[in-house]
């Protein structure tokens, strides 16, 4: 009971904690390759937790695919999709048909390569880099009023540390440095900009460095593990521009793993050395 307890507050966190006023940035997972041989290769499904309303079952899915063409060298290709309705005024009230009337939709790819180095019997370290582009989009289904269009590129920096034990388990903890270029922005609202900035500054044209710690945990057998992450996403502007109330993510998948040393039954541990 007392391991599970930090998970089920985690996900309580996830699921209710929200934002009262619109939002144009929602924290994601970090893909997270974890290699440790050349001629490695990942795959992860994965899905956010999210609070969900009366009449609508709504899933932000994830797929990321990571592979080693050489030793140290990882590369990756992260899809991210946004898929969420939300009662911007009144999300405490699950259930509440209201919550159907804002709906927050959008699409994200990113690439990325690294180095990695696996240490000691199970230690794992790596450090990527990369960047990708985006979209993220508002709709009030119940007025015209509060809509908009964004979209972004983005480049970032990965470095992660953890430990990979006998191909059963999996544990990473690491962050990311982002840097988000909003490249246009259209709304109904000629306020919304300075809603969601909060100064006044528009979203088109500015660029924000966001900090997303994170920590990645996966379970299974050698070819397939269950995977959770759960992080976050903060902002680092001094000015309250793009402040997120709710910072906080998890999501859940399955990891799929190919590698030679699967076919040579040797341990992740031995191929450290």
């Amino acid at each position: 009971m007392k391991t599970r307890l930090p998970l089920y507050t985690l996900a309580i966190l996830a699921l209710f904690v929200s934002s009262c006023s619109p939002r144009i940035y929602f924290p994601d997972r970090a893909n997270v390759p974890f290699l440790s041989e050349a001629g490695e290769m990942k795959l992860t499904a994965a899905t956010k937790v999210q609070n969900q309303i009366s009449g609508h079952v709504s899933m932000s899915p994830s797929l990321d695919f990571s592979a080693s063409p050489i030793k140290g060298l990882g590369l990756m290709v992260s899809f991210r999709n946004t898929n969420r309705f939300a009662n911007d005024e009144n999300w405490l009230t699950l259930g509440n048909t209201e919550q159907d009337s804002i709906h927050y939709s959008g699409n994200r790819f990113e690439f990325g390569a690294g180095y990695y180095m696996p240490f000691g019997r199970v230690g794992q370290f790596e450090i990527y880099a990369g960047g990708g582009f985006g979209s993220i989009n508002r709709d009030n289904l119940k007025a015209i009023d509060g809509n908009f269009r964004a979209n972004y590129n983005r480049i970032f920096i990965q470095p992660t540390c953890g430990a990979k034990i006998k191909d059963i388990v999996e544990i990473a903890g690491g962050m990311r440095f982002s840097y988000q270029h909003f490249t246009d922005f259209s709304s109904t609202d000629p306020n919304m900009e300075e809603n969601l900035s909060g100064s006044g500054v528009r979203i088109q044209g500015s660029s924000f460095v966001f900090w997303e710690p994170f920590i990645d945990f996966s379970v299974g057998g050698k070819y397939a593990k269950f995977n959770l992450q759960t992080g976050a996403g903060v902002n680092m502007a001094t000015s309250e521009h793009l402040n997120n109330p709710s910072p906080f993510y998890m999501s859940l998948g399955v990891t799929f793993n190919l590698a030679p040393r699967f076919r040579t039954g040797s341990s992740s541990a031995k191929t450290a050395h």
